[in-house]
């Protein structure tokens, strides 16, 4: 079985363009590089069928705010608030997600 390609990988952007900015959105995504995505696999479901994921940093678009603080959040969890809500933390930019799991 062939392991998962990594945005940059030989491959993982074959077959993806770079999208346009948005007029705020200006400063490109430095995971997918402008694409939105990237292959997993290439040619998992046959010739030119691959595999892929959307970007979980710019949701797909391929492009950020420039004024983006934290590109990527390190979440912990900071406590329980009642049943399945709990409250996170990045720790490298301060900000604070409280997330209702029971959804």
């Amino acid at each position: 079985m062939n392991s998962s390609l990594k945005p940059g990988n030989p491959g993982s952007f074959t077959d993806w363009v770079i999208k346009e900015s948005t007029p705020t959105w200006t400063k490109v995504c430095p995971q997918c590089l402008g694409h939105g995505g990237w292959n997993l696999q290439v040619d998992a479901y046959g010739s030119g069928k691959h595999f892929q994921t959307s970007c979980d940093i710019c949701y797909g678009y391929g492009w950020i705010d420039p004024r983006r603080k934290c590109v990527e959040h390190d979440w912990v969890f900071v406590q329980n608030l009642g049943r399945c809500y709990n409250r996170y933390k990045c720790t490298k930019c301060g900000a604070v997600d409280d997330v209702d799991s029971g959804d």
